[in-house]
């Protein structure tokens, strides 16, 4: 469905099929990130949620408290943050405190460690346990 957008015609459904809440990224998975996700399309399907009375959830290229304040704009329930936890691990603290945060290269260096850390610990100091948090890490 990478040339046609489907989810509007869907979520009338959705809570006769006993969906509890709904989640919409603004960007097929062929698309990846070769462009911005459409959020005149998720604003678009969260207003008929809304009518259903199916909370929608947003997602897709929130990367600070200004991009997160807009997105709660679209009408959406609220906005998942992906990528940009990542990319930027005190976004949520961004989000919190209404500003952006330019932290030292020290406190990066620090997060960096935590996320090592705890990314060894849940998947393991073995050669495929360290892929794996080498690859979320970068």
């Amino acid at each position: 469905y990478d040339d046609s957008d489907i989810a509007h015609t869907l979520i009338p459904q959705m809570k006769g099929w006993g969906a509890a809440a709904c989640t919409l990224h603004g960007r097929s998975r062929q698309q990846r990130y070769s462009r911005a996700a459409d959020w005149d399309y998720i604003k678009h399907c969260a207003s008929i949620a809304h009518k259903s009375g199916l909370p929608l959830v947003g997602n897709g290229d929130v990367f600070s408290p200004m991009e997160w304040n807009s997105r709660l704009e679209a009408s959406v329930t609220t906005a998942m943050i992906g990528r940009a936890a990542l990319i930027k691990p005190w976004i949520f603290t961004e989000i919190k405190e209404q500003r952006l945060w330019d932290i030292s290269a020290s406190e990066r260096l620090d997060l960096l460690k935590t996320y090592v850390s705890h990314g060894l610990e849940h998947w393991g100091s073995d050669s495929r346990g360290v892929e794996n948090t080498r690859r979320f890490l970068l």
